[in-house]
């Protein structure tokens, strides 16, 4: 194979130089337009910055050209592609786009090269991919060239992809590229990504080697975009398959495992609108107090909104439970946003994050009165004597009854459950139904069942989304990652038997699967959704902390290395 720089402009694409992995720093005028490039070798990885600055547009590409098989982050590449890495709006939910969730192009050959470009971030979120086998050539670029040759409508997509070319004006400020090149020995789609994994987090994150910390933090490096919103200047997104838009709820859980300046931002980010739906009026007065206790300024107006939007849900009923509020559907309440809750209904999930950030808020210095001591009680009592149910009224098995009190022992050292309600619910849970194959269905019957459409209706009428979700799919039945994972990580801290060892089965079937973690497990079909999703970093993270407080096991980190190190 060989390498090259190119400088595209509205004119056309001009060749800078070739690329080798020597280290060197050369300076090139194209045009009206100065191009510095600087080379720097450390061991295996090569990085190249290229900058650009002058009178024009322009952007760069790495080009590659030769025998190889190439492959994106996603797989092989049998025909041409042009893959993005944003739709650049972030109010399109539904939309089309050819994507892959980290901007790399790698070259099969007798050696293996892989190139991995900075975070989108860093060129206003236009990174593209242009691999064009039929050629025996690529483009790894900074820039948007236009054009779908592989794309093909979908029915469920409302906005055709944004296909045009894209060209960064330098005559305002300098257009900066940034990409690492890496030697490895990976053949397979599974083994290119866990060695492109391991070389963004050596490059941008702690790069200790670890192999499921890679996964954990280079997903989520990968998912910073520029915020195209101006609510801040940067966020984090989900996945590539939310547009350019932060969800405040994922991004709570995915800036755990990214830089200061990031969290920073992303928690900025946050509207006085959006702090007042569903949980994240819970989630933003809890990333208050983590902002606080990591030296952070916080933002105290939308801390305040947040705070009485808390009071005006527990003084609905007024009897110590929470009940958030929902749309005209009384869906879109929490996270579970296709279930519909009945206005007075108090959920386990937002209750047990209610107690949690009820705590945080007084640690800010609120003045909370009673309402903790409330809330918790109110806890307690939706304890059925068989397992904490889904809600007061609708008893069934779920995963997530137990993120609030997780969370309350992360953040302040002690759980609110009691040990025996944990256990017992836990015992409940995985000795029946609800524990399939592909992991433990995120709601069930008490019998572990899947549920009958009725049990997701409110007054009587479901979500339509939900009405359309087939048996093991997403919330009917489908087995979340981080759901699953608090769920067995906080029975491991109640002192639960087995819940180590199905902590490390229930990660190994995401492994399995494709060498990723997932949103979640179809639980018929056996298919893993949305890899990569950025909040199971979380499972991580928490993980970390629980064993560098002598309480964790790690046996858990050793089996998920010798899977990673292996897979092929």
């Amino acid at each position: 194979m060989d390498y090259s720089i190119l400088l595209h402009t509205e004119g056309g694409a001009y060749s800078v130089c070739a690329l080798t992995d020597d280290s060197a720093s050369a300076k090139y005028t194209v045009g009206n337009i100065s191009v510095d490039v600087d080379i720097s070798r450390d061991g295996k990885m090569t990085t190249v910055e290229l900058t650009a600055e002058g009178d024009g547009k322009c952007y760069f590409s790495l080009y590659g050209k030769g025998k190889a098989a190439f492959f994106s982050f996603n797989d092989e590449c049998a025909h041409e592609q042009v893959l993005r890495q944003s739709p650049h709006n972030p109010t399109e939910y539904l939309f089309a786009i050819d994507g892959s969730p980290v901007p790399m192009i790698a070259a099969v050959g007798k050696t293996t090269d892989i190139f991995i470009s900075d975070n989108p971030s860093h060129c206003d979120n236009y990174t593209t991919q242009h691999i064009i086998p039929e050629k025996e050539e690529f483009y790894l670029s900074s820039g948007d060239p236009g054009g779908a040759p592989n794309y093909h409508k979908s029915r469920d997509c409302e906005y055709e992809p944004d296909n045009h070319p894209y060209y960064h004006d330098v005559s305002s400020k300098p257009h900066v590229f940034r990409f690492i090149w890496v030697k490895s020995g990976a053949t397979t789609v599974k083994s290119i990504r866990r060695d492109a994994f391991l070389a963004i987090d050596k490059k941008w994150g702690e790069g200790d080697g670890s192999v499921y910390r890679a996964v954990s933090f280079s997903s989520n490096y990968m998912h910073i975009r520029k915020n195209e919103s101006g609510t801040s200047d940067l966020w984090v997104v989900p996945g590539i398959q939310y547009a350019n838009c932060q969800y405040n709820r994922d991004a709570f859980w995915q800036t755990w495992i990214l830089p200061a300046y990031i969290e920073e931002q992303s928690y900025r980010a946050n509207s006085e609108k959006s702090i007042q739906e569903a949980e994240y009026p819970l989630f933003f007065v809890i990333w208050s107090y983590r902002v606080k206790m990591s030296g952070g300024t916080v933002c105290k107006e939308k801390c305040d909104i947040a705070v009485r939007k808390i009071f005006e849900g527990l003084n609905k009923v007024g009897d110590g439970r929470y009940c958030p509020d929902g749309d005209e559907r009384h869906s879109y309440r929490n996270w579970f946003d296709i279930c519909c809750f009945e206005d007075d209904d108090a959920d386990a999930y937002s209750q047990g994050l209610c107690v949690c950030a009820l705590r945080a808020a007084k640690e800010l210095g609120y003045d909370i009165g009673d309402r903790y001591d409330k809330a918790l009680a109110y806890y307690k009592t939706l304890f059925n004597g068989e397992f904490v149910p889904l809600s007061l009224k609708k008893p069934y098995l779920t995963l997530d009854y137990s993120v609030g009190d997780l969370l309350h022992y992360i953040l302040f050292g002690e759980t609110f459950i009691p040990d025996e309600q944990v256990r017992v619910t836990y015992k409940k849970i995985m000795s029946s139904k609800a524990k399939t194959p592909y992991g433990t269905k995120i709601v069930a019957a008490p019998d572990g069942e899947y549920l009958p459409i009725e049990a997701f209706c409110a007054y009587g009428e479901p979500n339509p989304e939900m009405a359309r979700l087939d048996l093991g799919r997403y919330a009917n039945g489908g087995s979340y990652h981080i759901y699953e994972m608090m769920f067995h990580i906080a029975a491991y801290i109640h002192g639960v038997d087995g819940a180590l060892d199905n902590m490390i089965w229930r990660l190994m079937i995401d492994l399995d699967y494709d060498g990723a973690t997932h949103e979640y497990m179809h639980t018929v079909k056996g298919n893993g959704v949305k890899a990569n999703q950025g909040w199971n970093a979380i499972i991580y993270v928490f993980w970390d902390i629980i064993c560098k407080r002598g309480i964790g096991d790690r046996k858990f980190f050793d089996a998920a290395e010798e899977k990673l190190k292996t897979i092929e």
